[in-house]
């Protein structure tokens, strides 16, 4: 009994020297000096990488590549020294307003021959002044003949009625498309007929024959009121009324001139 105890014991002993030799043959990694030591956790803090960059949240391309724009970079962007291109581009610049038309103020056109008229009428010799100023309508004399005015024309009664016959002839033709549009066939023929009767006068004054000069210029008048009565008689609106007026008191003013011929 005591042999197999001790039996034992050194089978115990063999195999515990055993594992002893086993374990001291495999040598421990020995320290280099180039080893570097483990961080510590002040180092482990600094090299801890932010929840920022993780998984969870991604840097996204503006993170990386662009820096973020400053508040005053933002207001240089949009400040008036710096407005932006598209505006300028698609914004029209301003032109200056157009001056507004008053209505029924004269035309620069009739402004100019207004001028050019009453400067010529301030212009006229006294001669035909003084012709005029024996007519019923003297400026109307004045006004209508000085556009027709030329150097070469003698300041005599019968040079001058022929100019005032002329203004007649014109200021008729003048007429002549409102006639047509706002009277009837009648009134048309009768302004016709004055034209021809007034073209009719001065070939008489040319060849001196007052008495004929006198028939037409009365049968002109006499065209232009009949005109107007038949407006009377209808009951309706004349619109030919202040021009027949008009006309009339210049072929008026033709027979006043005509009783000055000698």
């Amino acid at each position: 009994m005591e042999s197999n105890k001790t039996f034992w014991i050194i089978i115990v002993i063999v195999t515990v020297s055993t594992l002893v030799e086993s374990l001291l043959s495999v040598s421990p990694p020995s320290e280099s000096p180039s080893s570097s030591p483990a961080p510590g956790p002040e180092v482990e803090n600094t090299i801890a990488i932010p929840d920022s960059t993780s998984s969870a949240n991604p840097p996204t391309e503006m993170d990386i590549d662009s820096p973020s724009p400053s508040p005053e970079a933002l207001e240089d962007s949009i400040s008036p020294a710096n407005p932006p291109t598209e505006m300028d581009i698609d914004s029209p610049s301003p032109s200056p307003e157009a001056p507004e038309e008053i209505p029924g103020a004269p035309s620069g056109k009739t402004l100019i021959s207004s001028a050019t008229t009453l400067l010529k009428q301030t212009l006229l010799p006294p001669e035909i002044k003084t012709i005029c100023g024996k007519t019923d309508n003297p400026e109307l004399c004045e006004s209508s003949i000085s556009p027709l005015l030329t150097a070469a024309i003698k300041p005599d009664a019968s040079s001058v009625l022929v100019l005032a016959i002329q203004a007649s002839i014109n200021a008729t033709k003048a007429v002549m498309p409102t006639v047509n549009k706002v009277a009837a066939a009648d009134c048309q023929e009768l302004y016709d007929d004055a034209v021809s009767n007034l073209e009719d006068a001065i070939n008489a004054v040319k060849e001196s024959d007052i008495a004929t000069v006198n028939t037409n210029l009365s049968a002109a008048m006499t065209d232009y009121g009949t005109c107007n009565d038949g407006f009377e008689e209808s009951g309706e609106p004349n619109p030919l009324a202040d021009v027949a007026d008009k006309l009339h008191k210049m072929v008026s003013n033709c027979l006043a001139i005509s009783t000055l011929i000698k």
